[in-house]
């Protein structure tokens, strides 16, 4: 036993390590409970965490401090999707070393697989000995809608000891509805649970639960910070992005209102594509497209005014069939031309993203007409919590009105936010400048100092 807690041990201080100390005191605070501060002070950590900060990287190291610290205390870590929870089980059993100790649940029976750490069997019917398993383990990973699959596993009884008392994080707050939240704590209440303390990971800025309710808009982050005035963990430094790109992010912020900037990490400032193994053979590619897939510039901004106009399509959604053959043969170019380590461009390279589902559907159908459908293609409400090396984002619109639909209404301007803070080293934004430039954000976007422009011809999609 003391080993693995050593084990642990040298993996926390490793992680700690490779952050600041702004990030470090965000971790530090996850230890604290919600009732040890001064003068009745009620304790509730908030890390509000931009996009390529380390919230979840936060998260998961405090839990494995509260658990060296604490080992009969057991942590619910709640996720508003099965994406997130997946993340957090991976970082806490491959970079912390918690196997064996963390345990991810599941809906799904087909996914059960103990020696991953995933559990899908309802509580029910799980054996004796599976239930004393997850009720002896450390943390116990489930979305919020289905965190009463945690608390009963708690209230059972089969014979283990184990702790009442236990820590509940939340992560990616900015999608969890202020009565999720609270119905959550509801259920673990209901069977019994006392809370040993609280923590909520997440930015503000990114996209909220889709709802038509004005009164949902707020989400639980917002609603906890609003209601009981306490401080957040602000993190300022970011480890995923090139400068480029992050300058670019820090244009939407500023659109957005926010009320502090980013600063790029020192190991990322200028890590371009050529600096995470890719190799560019530059007369493979076509002259037309040469300057938009150079490494040397890692934000290109494509103006696609010249090409058609978008389109109404099946179920109401909207697509452009230019930008969309204009993004698909960006993909198939880079494909061509670029090569990772020796091997061949595959979908953990690349991915096209936008925010209508019609136009995702639609660049999907033209990449596995070129056999290209490996390429992750997803709305950007779905890239979410994900990153890639290079991110091509189309816009759709190129209407002479000015006319965005939906990226137009404020409670959706983070769409443009979260879709470019998806790259790493290489972001390729397809937008008309003729019909974008009237609303801040995307003109914000445009006139970033280190985008590189490039019009779109016609003749490029025909």
């Amino acid at each position: 036993m003391s080993n693995m807690r050593n084990r642990i041990r040298e993996r926390i201080n490793e992680m700690r390590g490779l952050f600041d100390r702004t990030w470090n005191r965000a971790v530090d605070s996850i230890l604290d409970d919600w009732d040890s501060g001064r003068d009745n002070e009620f304790v509730f950590p908030i890390i509000d965490g931009p996009p390529g900060t380390g919230k979840t990287s936060a998260g998961t190291v405090g839990i494995a401090e509260r658990i060296l610290e604490n080992p009969d205390e057991q942590i619910i870590y709640l996720c508003p999707t099965h994406f997130a929870a997946d993340v957090a089980l991976r970082k806490l059993r491959r970079d912390l070393n918690l196997v064996g100790q963390a345990y991810r649940l599941t809906p799904n029976p087909r996914e059960t697989d103990w020696n991953q750490g995933i559990v899908g069997h309802p509580p029910e019917s799980l054996s004796d000995r599976e239930m004393r398993v997850l009720q002896r383990a450390n943390v116990l990973i489930c979305t919020l809608h289905g965190s009463i699959r945690a608390f009963k596993i708690r209230g059972m009884d089969v014979g283990a000891r184990i702790a009442r008392r236990a820590y509940i994080i939340v992560d990616e707050f900015s999608q969890v509805m202020p009565p999720l939240w609270f119905h959550s704590l509801y259920l673990a209440r209901r069977e019994g649970l006392e809370p040993r303390g609280f923590s909520m990971l997440g930015d503000p800025y990114q996209l909220p639960t889709v709802t038509t309710q004005p009164r949902l808009y707020e989400n639980a982050g917002e609603f906890v910070v609003n209601e009981s005035g306490c401080n957040t963990h602000r993190l300022r430094v970011q480890y995923r992005m090139h400068r480029d790109i992050c300058e670019a992010i820090n244009q939407l912020r500023r659109a957005l209102r926010c009320t502090f900037m980013l600063e790029s990490a020192e190991r990322v400032r200028d890590l371009d594509l050529t600096g995470r193994g890719f190799e560019w053979d530059r007369n493979r590619c076509s002259p037309e497209l040469r300057e938009i897939l150079d490494p040397s510039h890692p934000l290109v901004i494509v103006d696609t005014s010249n090409l058609g106009g978008q389109r109404r399509c099946f179920g109401g959604s909207v697509m452009n069939m230019d930008e969309a053959m204009l993004a698909t043969k960006i993909v198939r170019e880079f494909c061509r031309c670029y090569r990772r380590n020796g091997r061949r461009i595959n979908h953990s390279d690349l991915a096209v993203l936008s925010p209508y589902s019609g136009q995702v559907g639609y660049i999907q159908q033209l990449l596995r007409r070129g056999q290209l459908e490996n390429t992750t293609t997803v709305t950007v409400y779905r890239s979410q919590g994900r990153e890639w090396p290079c991110v091509i984002l189309s816009l759709v619109w190129n209407d002479p009105r000015g006319f965005i639909g939906f990226l137009a209404d404020p409670r959706l301007r983070a769409q443009l936010y979260v879709g470019c803070s998806r790259a790493q080293s290489k972001l390729i934004v397809l937008m008309s400048y003729e019909c974008f430039h009237r609303y801040e954000d995307f003109r914000n976007l445009w006139e970033t100092d280190t985008a590189y422009h490039i019009e779109a011809r016609q003749e490029w999609v025909r």
